[in-house]
């Protein structure tokens, strides 16, 4: 006589619920074109894991919500960009499951974003280098881009009364050194001062101190 082995196998079924109500969000760290949300998970996650849907709108009787993702965020914080500069918006978020969409959350407080400005001033231009009729430039960005990214600077160069200017665009995420040659746009054996000024979508800021003097020389870059 043979033993026979049994195989038993057991089946745990969960029943998944949508997810209940989220707290409402809060909004921090608000600019002139972004802000960030943040929220907490809901009570009861309806058995799943959770992703959240977050909209905005600007108060007002005819204004609709939208989607500020094209998928369910898996973060429990959220930077939304592309906003209006000098505009109340308010956000609302829902917990999603694999069972579906809960309720969204009340409305977060009106929140107002930044108005654009013009950006501060640049620090005083160190030369780092002259090479003929050339010189490399180099600065420290701005304490505040005024609420929006800085598209370019400008650049000033002085001698004897005379100042022209050189103007070059940037990287929005250039960071806090910038540097740049005036490629052979000077004269020979001549006395500079140098300044720059940031830009972006109002104007240019103030200029920043200009340098003391620099002397070229006889040749080029």
């Amino acid at each position: 006589m043979t033993n026979k082995g049994y195989l038993l196998t057991y089946l745990l079924c969960v029943t998944v619920y949508r997810p209940s109500v989220p707290e409402p969000p809060v909004v921090s760290e608000v600019h002139a074109t972004s802000c960030t949300v943040k929220y907490q998970p809901p009570r009861y996650n309806g058995g799943a894991r959770c992703r959240y849907i977050l909209e905005r709108r600007t108060p007002g009787p005819d204004s609709e919500w939208i989607r500020v993702s094209d998928s369910p965020i898996t973060d429990l914080q959220y930077t939304v960009d592309n906003l209006t500069p000098a505009t109340q918006y308010e956000f609302r978020v829902a917990a999603v499951n694999k069972k579906g969409t809960g309720e969204f959350s009340p409305m977060s407080s009106v929140i107002v974003t930044v108005a654009v400005q013009k950006p501060d001033r640049p620090g005083c231009p160190k030369v780092l280098e002259v090479i003929g009729t050339s010189v490399h430039l180099q600065w420290t960005a701005p304490y505040s881009d005024g609420g929006a990214a800085i598209t370019q600077y400008a650049v000033a160069y002085y001698t004897g009364g005379d100042t022209k200017e050189e103007s070059f665009p940037v990287d929005a995420t250039a960071g806090q050194s910038i540097s740049y040659t005036l490629r052979n746009l000077l004269h020979p054996c001549t006395e500079y001062q140098f300044a720059v000024a940031a830009v972006n979508s109002v104007g240019a800021g103030p200029w920043s101190e200009y340098t003391a003097d620099f002397t070229t020389f006889a040749g080029t870059l």
